[in-house]
């Protein structure tokens, strides 16, 4: 079935809205966006934005939600290249995260956002409200632990459960610890967090994973 044009046309607009959103929190701060302003970048009428994200709130959760999805669907497509190889996935589901973090000022931004951004100059500072769907944090953390646990689960079932649980649990945080105050390079905190998955799980560590 064809796609009726309208809602190519909704679909197109909602895409370049969310990047001309992506662009102007990055370059300014969320505080310093305007909806009008986003409609004026892109070409498009003010009230066909405002019809589709509500207000700015609107635009925002919908902005940081975009950037989520795209993160989990990344995960995924990075544990799919595993199917056989646990140690290789987990060290590539690492590796992902920090290099899309590095792309993404924003995803970094909401993988930090419970911390306090004093400690994190370089994320974007959420106590001026550039996060309005600030519980995605938590929510987020939750999802890729979720995700990368039920791929071993699947993949490998011979594992613990609850060793997969806390292992998966403590992989993603140690992640987050890192965007948030990175200390080696990425490759050899990339290396180091996969090592105390891998050793908790029993598994030996695999040749460096190709992103």
């Amino acid at each position: 079935m064809t796609t009726p044009l309208r809602e190519s046309y909704r679909a197109h607009l909602r895409k370049r809205a969310l990047e001309a959103a992506y662009g102007e929190t990055v370059d300014k701060g969320w505080d310093k966006v305007r909806v009008g302003q986003i409609a004026a970048l892109i070409g498009a009428p003010r009230a066909m934005l405002y019809k589709e994200f509500g207000d700015k709130q609107g635009l925002g959760e919908a902005l940081v939600l975009h950037e989520a999805d795209r993160f989990l669907a990344g995960i995924k497509e990075v544990l799919e290249r595993f199917s056989t190889d646990a140690a290789g996935g987990i060290q590539a589901s690492v590796q992902f995260t920090l290099a899309e973090s590095e792309k993404s000022p924003l995803l970094r931004a909401v993988l930090v956002s419970y911390r306090d951004p004093v400690l994190d100059p370089g994320a974007l500072d959420t106590r001026k409200g550039m996060l309005p769907l600030i519980t995605t944090s938590g929510r987020l953390l939750d999802v890729s632990s979720e995700t990368l646990a039920a791929w071993l689960h699947h993949q490998f079932p011979q594992l613990n459960g609850s060793d997969v649980q806390d292992a998966t649990d403590a992989l993603v945080r140690l992640t987050v610890s890192h965007l948030a105050l990175p200390g080696a390079d990425a490759v050899a905190t990339g290396q180091q967090i996969s090592e105390v998955a891998l050793r908790y799980l029993g598994l030996q560590r695999s040749e460096a994973p190709s992103l």
